[in-house]
């Protein structure tokens, strides 16, 4: 049977309906949402358990479970409903100040300390009817932008999955960070000192090392490291009451030093710069508003990478009702 064939023989409207059941997990809440009779989901799900041959939901007391077939269903489904239903929407122009919508976003802390201050500050001028959601950052932050479940993510490392986007936002470079009273760290430091030194070293994706590691094992140089954790702003404050030293993206390192009383040095060693990327659902690509909010970020990062001076902590300004 051809492609066509076969979609000819299926009434799509059984899709919207099994979305809904992966959501809802139940007939009443499914038919609730979708303004139908409940036996009118039971026997669309009798339907789809015959398209799909595999029994999609096993009832455990109250709740409908999904089968693990099922599950594997549910993050192209959503992305293929998604893009029915841009396709069906008529592309047009968003004026931002009536705008009335809710984003949600993932990012590791150095990149939320740097992005989201001057972002909210413009949606506040420019889209005061948009909210943000900030979800923690994890490391399946692809496949929760795939599915739907956040907008869109800034991050280094991803994976290539299926119907994701990610646009290039700048390339940041790294720089050492010690206490400005270090007894061995001073206006500079070689790579012996360097190598000797107690590390902080941030994980945000929960990995063993760091192209950092690899850069010195090819100078036959090994770091101690001393601490190991997930946020960069906690790795600042460390270093700023010990003697551990961090080497961190510099665009933050910069922004925060003055506030800690923290020395900012080049490292003794060549480190590449890494990838900073907005990663987004295809679904999304040509939805106008997303495209204002992705251009309103990429031209945050763009001053970031220029150098654009951004004070962490900016005088008060006056509070606007709107």
């Amino acid at each position: 049977m051809s492609r066509g064939a076969r979609l000819a023989s299926v009434d799509l409207n059984l899709l919207v309906v099994l979305d809904e059941l992966l959501r809802s997990q139940s007939t009443v809440a499914a038919a609730k949402r979708l303004g139908r009779a409940q036996s009118s989901v039971s026997h669309a799900l009798g339907r789809l358990r015959e398209v799909f041959g595999d029994p999609l939901f096993v009832r455990t007391g109250t709740a409908l479970r999904p089968t693990s077939f099922a599950e594997e269903l549910a993050a192209p489904l959503r992305a293929q409903l998604d893009s029915l239903e841009q396709l069906l929407e008529p592309t047009t122009a968003v004026e931002p100040s009536r705008l009335e919508r809710s984003f949600t976003i993932s990012a590791p802390d150095w990149a939320v300390i740097l992005v989201l201050p001057p972002l909210m500050a413009r949606l506040r001028r420019e889209a005061p009817g948009v909210d943000v959601v900030l979800r923690s950052f994890r490391m399946d932050v692809d496949r929760a932008v795939q599915s739907g479940e956040i907008d869109l993510a800034l991050c280094v490392r991803f994976q290539p999955l299926s119907g994701l986007v990610a646009q290039r936002l700048l390339e940041e470079p790294f720089v050492c960070v010690a206490h400005r009273d270090h007894p061995r760290i001073k206006e500079s430091v070689t790579l012996d000192a360097y190598a000797a030194a107690g590390h902080v070293l941030v994980t945000p994706y929960e990995l063993p090392g760091s192209p950092l590691d690899d850069a010195l094992a090819r100078l036959g140089r090994r770091r101690r490291i001393v601490l190991r954790l997930p946020h960069f702003s906690a790795a600042l404050f460390v270093v700023a009451q010990t003697d551990l030293i961090a080497t961190l993206p510099s665009s933050f390192v910069h922004a925060a030093a003055p506030l800690l009383g923290l020395r900012v040095i080049e490292p003794p060693l060549a480190i590449p710069p890494f990838p900073f990327s907005c990663l987004f659902s295809a679904t999304r690509q040509k939805d106008p508003a997303h495209v204002w909010l992705r251009r309103c970020i990429s031209e945050i990062c763009r001053e970031i990478h220029a150098g654009v001076p951004r004070p962490l902590l900016a005088p008060p300004i006056d509070t606007v009702d709107r």
